[in-house]
Formats: structure tokens, C-alpha cells, sequence
């Protein structure tokens, strides 16, 4: 591959779709935050604790537990009590699991001598993680066996079976399990994965295009057309495609394929399109470059009229609360070396010469974001764990 002249890498950086003011930092000194079940981090509120432990008192004493001051004036102290217990081991702020919260709910009324009302809390705690491990759709994959699966094939991924024969060749032999399958992309679907029996992780080449375009569909924006100039290192074929390409000097080559059409494409219009309301004018050409692993996905947007938001400011609310996104605001770009061996997903926003036109570069690893790491995200959230547990993040 021809070297790049210096003046080539030494290119002013792109311009910044609006001049943003740096960003706070996520976790304000002293301030408390929550991470949710499904990897989602939020304020620390009084509030929350306080309504469990009340419905706890109802569940025991019945309805007229709400109006006693005994009551309200115990859930009042201990709430006080478990917030001073966390401020004063994270004194400069930090975030806690929700489980560390309950526990110290149920320690604290078990110390105050309200044993019954601490078994109504830990039933209440069972209770709900059942509904989570019990699927509510019905699927014939859950009544049968009781199994949880997460498939990392493309067998679940497209919802519509005409769609699948068209692109795989053959008719869909498990249309049941089709159609309650949950697409695992836990940044669009966490909640729905916490309780799923069979889960789809989408492929590479999707969840790179998917998390560059989904703030901007999610936020219903007036889009014309979308190009996704996509490019993939070899890993992403195969081990047989990995020995080809190697021996056929693919590091002194870059080429495009399936220039007819890739299977990928149905299932990111698919997903976009479900999101956005709307059908969307969709282009998807993917690349073979000369590197082992990487997704780097360049996706051109058009919109039928400039938008009225900062589109840096919409994906920076939309993902503020991401653990695997980061955004590359201010000119920077994503690299597939910067994400390489981690669940992470770098994203870029820039500016196009085109009128009405905005340019979203994404980044990932094709085997982990866009593959095993994906799944162990899934994996987490459907057993209550971390979400990033067994992830390696850099």
C-alpha cells in the first residue's frame, strides 16, 4: 500500500459541525450516581429509597402504614442514614451498583429490629428478579425449555421472513422464535434483553453503522438519504477468507465486494427504519482493508432540510450515559487501533462541504463490539450483572 505524503496526514482537522464548550465531567465532586441493571448510570436519588422501603411497611402493615408517623419518620432516618452510609465511603462522589443500594436497604431494617419488613423487601427483590429471568412474550423457546440463548449467527436478525428468504436463499425454518427474538444491541434494546429468551446480536458491519446513525433517527430527523462507505478488516470474512486474503498480498490491497448488495443492509434498514418511523433511502458498500480486525464505517447524511439542533450536542445527550460509546467531538476522529481488543464504539461528527449534509465516522472491533463482546453485554443484563463484567475496556 502506496505511504501517505506528509502533507496528506498532516490535513487541518475537519471542521466541528457547532463549537461546543468542553464537556462537564460525568460525575460532578461529592454527587452520587446509580448503575442500573442494564449498564445505564443515573442520578443517586433519596426518593427511590424511600418508596421501596414504604411499599416494604405497606406490604406488612397494610394500608395504614402510608398516613403513620412512626413510619414516615423511620423511612425518613434511614433513608438519611444509608445516604451518609454511601457519601461517607465515597466522599468525592462515585457510582454504586443498584444491588449495593438494596443490600443496604435490607441491612438497615434488619438493624432497626424490622425483620418483617426487611423479608417483605428481600421478597419483594426476589419477585422482581424472577420477572426479569421470566420471558413475557410467549416464546416456544422459553415455555418448552427454560433455556436463554444468544445467537451470534443471522439466523434472528431480520423480523420479516420474505426479507430473509430474499437475501439467504431459502425459507426461515423457526418463525415463532423469529418473531420474538430481541435485536441485542443493548444501547437501542436493554430493557427488552433483561427479560428476552432468544437474543440476535447484530453483525459487525451493523452495529458500527447503527450506533453512528442512531441518535439522529431516534431523534425523527428530517433525513433524505444515507451513504455507509464501510470498511472491514479481514477477520470479519472468516478464517477461510483470512488465509486467502493473506495469501493473495491483501497487505498491498484495498478493494470493495459485494458490490451487488450485502446481507447486511436489509437488517440496518430494517432496525433504522423501525426506529425513524419512516422509509429511509439506505446505500451500503462494504470494504476489505489490509488490517487482521476493525469496522470503520464513514456514513454520509442528507437531510431534506438543515436541522435546527447542534447534531453534536444530539449525540452527545443521546449517549451521555453510554458505557461503551465515545464520542470523537471537536475534530477528532475515531481510529480502529484506539478501539482495537475492546467493546468500545468511537463515533465522529463533522461537518460535510455539501449543504443539508453531515459526515458520522464510526469505530469498533469487528470481534468484539461487533461480535463477543456484544454477547457478553447481552449476557449481563439478562442474569443482573454488570454490564461491562468480563469486558475489557482499556
Amino acid at each position: 500500500m502506496q505511504q501517505e505524503s506528509q502533507n496528506d496526514i498532516n490535513q487541518p482537522a475537519p471542521p466541528q459541525v457547532n463549537t461546543i464548550p468542553p464537556s462537564v465531567a460525568a460525575t460532578a465532586p461529592g454527587q452520587l450516581k446509580i448503575i442500573k441493571r442494564n449498564g445505564m448510570v443515573v442520578p443517586f436519588t433519596e426518593d427511590k429509597i424511600s418508596v421501596a422501603m414504604t411499599k416494604a411497611f405497606l406490604a406488612v402493615e397494610g394500608g395504614t402504614a402510608a398516613a403513620s408517623p412512626r413510619v414516615r419518620e423511620l423511612v425518613t432516618n434511614l433513608t438519611s442514614q444509608i445516604t451518609e452510609t454511601f457519601h461517607r465511603r465515597l466522599p468525592s462522589g462515585g457510582t454504586l451498583h443498584i444491588e449495593e443500594v438494596q443490600d443496604q436497604v435490607e441491612l438497615f431494617l434488619m438493624r432497626t429490629g424490622e425483620q418483617q419488613v426487611a423479608r417483605s423487601y428481600v421478597l419483594y427483590r426476589e419477585q422482581r428478579a424472577a420477572e426479569r429471568a421470566v420471558d413475557g412474550n410467549n416464546s416456544p423457546l422459553s415455555n418448552e425449555t427454560g433455556i436463554k440463548v444468544i445467537d451470534l449467527s443471522a439466523d434472528f436478525r431480520l423480523k420479516d421472513p420474505s426479507i430473509w428468504k430474499e437475501w439467504y436463499g431459502s425459507n426461515h425454518k423457526d418463525l415463532e422464535n423469529l418473531k420474538n427474538s430481541i435485536y441485542g444491541l443493548t444501547e437501542l434494546n436493554a430493557e427488552l434483553i433483561e427479560t428476552g429468551n432468544l437474543i440476535a446480536v447484530p453483525g459487525c458491519y451493523p452495529t458500527a453503522s447503527i450506533l453512528g446513525l442512531l441518535p439522529l433517527v431516534s431523534n425523527k430527523l428530517p433525513i433524505d438519504s444515507i451513504i455507509i462507505d464501510a470498511k472491514s478488516g479481514i477477520s470479519g470474512a472468516g478464517r477461510t477468507t483470512v488465509n486467502e486474503s493473506l495469501k493473495d498480498d491483501i497487505q498491498e490491497n484495498f478493494k470493495a465486494y459485494a458490490t451487488g448488495g450485502h446481507r447486511h443492509l436489509p437488517e440496518i434498514i430494517e432496525v433504522l427504519e423501525g426506529i425513524h418511523g419512516s422509509s429511509l433511502k439506505i446505500n451500503f458498500l462494504p470494504h476489505l482493508i489490509p488490517a487482521m480486525r476493525g469496522i470503520y464505517s464513514t456514513m454520509y447524511v442528507n437531510f431534506e432540510d438543515t436541522p435546527y439542533q447542534s447534531i453534536e450536542d444530539i449525540y452527545r445527550d443521546f449517549y451521555q450515559d453510554s458505557l461503551n460509546i465515545e464520542l470523537m467531538l471537536g475534530g477528532q476522529v475515531p481510529e480502529i487501533l484506539k478501539v482495537a481488543e475492546t467493546n468500545i464504539c468511537q463515533i465522529g461528527v463533522y461537518q460535510s462541504a455539501i449543504e443539508n449534509q453531515v459526515v458520522i465516522i464510526s469505530a469498533i472491533d469487528n470481534l468484539v463490539k461487533g461480535a463477543a463482546g456484544q454477547a457478553i453485554e447481552c449476557y449481563n443484563l439478562i442474569t443482573g450483572n454488570y454490564q461491562l463484567k468480563g469486558i475489557n475496556n482499556g
